[in-house]
């Protein structure tokens, strides 16, 4: 149950993260140049796919970075 929690979690925050980086470029595209454009896209998604990977890694107890990646098994 943790895990399947956990993992809605990262998928929100991976869901997030995308939104507000096209949310950046969509409002900055006229304004900003291209290195500040690509900085503020990089911060608006690692910000928010940052903290849900922390949430879900104190959960859980283990994540990959990418939620799409499975938990290998222990033997």
């Amino acid at each position: 149950m943790r895990d399947k929690f956990g993992l809605v979690i990262h998928w929100i925050g991976f869901a997030l993260g995308i939104f507000l980086t096209l949310g950046t470029i969509f409002a900055l595209n006229s304004f900003a140049t291209m290195p500040i454009l690509i900085s503020f896209s990089a911060v608006s998604f690692l910000i928010p796919y940052g903290i849900t990977w922390t949430i879900r890694r104190a959960i859980t107890g283990y994540a990959s970075f990418f939620p799409w990646t499975k938990k290998e098994k222990e033997d």
